[in-house]
């Protein structure tokens, strides 16, 4: 497949007439949309307020009633419960997004007021993907992304919870468009507004906060101007940290500490236990952790825990290098290890159940999954490879080698911690992008060595 710009005109350069490409593009969005509407409509969640859902809706209430921010539940079910003690377990950049809703007193109204603005959100996310994929992708590329990102069980399943997934996977998407748009037309504006939506998005889940060191070393490694570089990483450091420490002012001014540790220490913690089994007994698969006489000694703090971590190298290399290595695989495993199939918490019905196009939606889905997520890794791979290889444009081998250090980053990341399935649904749009970027690149160096070899016969 040849790279080329798209020239918009009545016609499109890979052939397709305009109006055709936004009919394509309508309907992936209308069947996206619907599945997501069916979801929330249909699905009966089972205790929905339960685990990290019931703390975000703590935040949000104890926000609106008491303008203290706190994961403290017990006074939004006892009314004669006083004003909780402030805190800084969670970010809130997911928390203030539910506060927007809290003006319902009833609690399952809520609930089902944020889903609904979820499934809006989740259905832009889909052309987002589209215009995303169109940076480095031909119209039948961006459009398969868009209707696999529009069908996948699990970005859909992510609107019936008060869970971070489906907003951070909204402003992620939106980030990586914007910093692609910034390096393209090396516009101070957008690079500000990149470094707010990375600086969003970190709030809404703090494991992309060292995403922006990766960054500044790939824009540094890249072929602009030693004088463009400067200013972009100026631009993109000053916004998003002007955004950023607010947080960190916050709870250094309410709490004398910058960050709570907890999360980080329960991520490596979790993530320690190889193939998530407590000394290999099946019986513990998913929560080796609560097994662990030693759970509480470890978790006590980051220094306990990376002791630890470092001592189990130390005295089984070979046990825990394979599961490190292993845990990609783990990631990007269908079934969610804490949860249910598809579902992070349990339901008592399901679309999945009943409705004949989410069946053979979820089983096709789960037949191609393993393919897709091979060809994602290819892909991640081939956006690296030497130029020569290929016939891209500056601005595609930009935008392809900016999502695969995404991608890169979050598998990283989730290697040195908990790789729950969970984890990965935020990047499944970067998945389906990057499948279609390996067939893509893998037809072009082909077609290359083909035309190489009849040319080598010719003479």
């Amino acid at each position: 497949m040849r790279f080329r710009q798209n020239h918009r005109s009545t016609q499109s350069v890979d052939g397709i007439n305009i109006q055709m490409e936004y009919i394509v593009v309508v309907a992936i969005l209308l069947v996206g949309f619907y599945l997501r509407l069916a979801m929330v409509s249909e699905i009966q969640i089972d205790t929905p307020f339960r685990a990290d859902a019931r703390q975000y809706t703590a935040y949000a209430y104890n926000l609106s009633k008491h303008r203290v921010y706190s994961l403290d539940f017990n006074g939004l079910i006892d009314k004669q419960h006083i004003a909780p003690s402030p805190d800084a377990l969670r970010t809130p950049g997911y928390p203030l997004f539910l506060f927007l809703f809290t003006g319902s007193k009833n609690l399952d109204q809520f609930a089902v007021n944020v889903f609904y603005f979820q499934a809006i959100l989740s259905a832009i996310t889909i052309a987002v993907v589209y215009v995303l994929g169109r940076t480095l992708l031909s119209v039948l590329g961006a459009a398969i992304a868009a209707a696999l990102t529009a069908i996948s069980p699990h970005l859909i399943n992510l609107n019936i919870y008060l869970l971070t997934e489906t907003l951070f996977t909204f402003v992620l998407v939106l980030t990586i468009g914007a910093l692609i748009l910034s390096g393209r037309y090396e516009n101070r504006y957008l690079w500000i507004a990149s470094g707010i939506l990375l600086a969003v998005a970190t709030l809404i889940k703090p494991t992309i906060q060292y995403y922006f060191l990766f960054f500044i070393g790939f824009v540094l490694l890249g072929r602009e101007s030693p004088e463009c570089k400067k200013i972009s990483i100026l631009f993109i450091a000053a916004s998003f940290l002007c955004i950023f420490s607010t947080w960190l002012f916050r709870n250094l001014v309410s709490l004398g500490y910058l960050s709570d540790p907890a999360i980080t220490i329960n991520t490596l913690h979790h993530g320690m236990y190889p193939h998530f089994m407590y000394n290999g007994q099946a019986s513990t698969f998913g929560f080796p952790y609560r097994f662990d006489p030693h759970s509480q000694e470890i978790s006590s703090s980051l220094s306990s825990v990376l002791v630890t971590i470092a001592h189990r190298f130390y005295t089984q290399p070979l046990t825990h290098l394979v599961w490190y290595l292993s845990k990609p695989s783990y990631l990007f495993r269908w079934e969610m290890i804490q949860g249910i199939g598809t579902f992070i918490y349990p339901v008592s019905h399901s679309p999945y159940e009943s409705s004949w196009l989410f069946m053979r939606i979820y089983s096709l889905m789960r037949v191609i999954h393993p393919i897709v997520v091979f060809l994602s890794m290819a892909g991640m791979v081939f956006a690296w490879l030497p130029d020569r290889m290929f016939t891209m444009t500056v601005r595609q081998r930009f935008a392809g080698r900016l999502i695969s250090l995404t991608y890169f980053y979050f598998i990283l990341v989730h290697i040195a911690a908990a790789p729950f399935p969970r984890y990965s649904i935020p990047i499944r749009p970067f998945t389906y992008v990057l499948a279609w970027l390996g067939i893509s690149l893998a037809a072009t160096m082909m077609k290359k060595n083909w035309l190489g070899c009849v040319m080598l016969d010719l003479r």
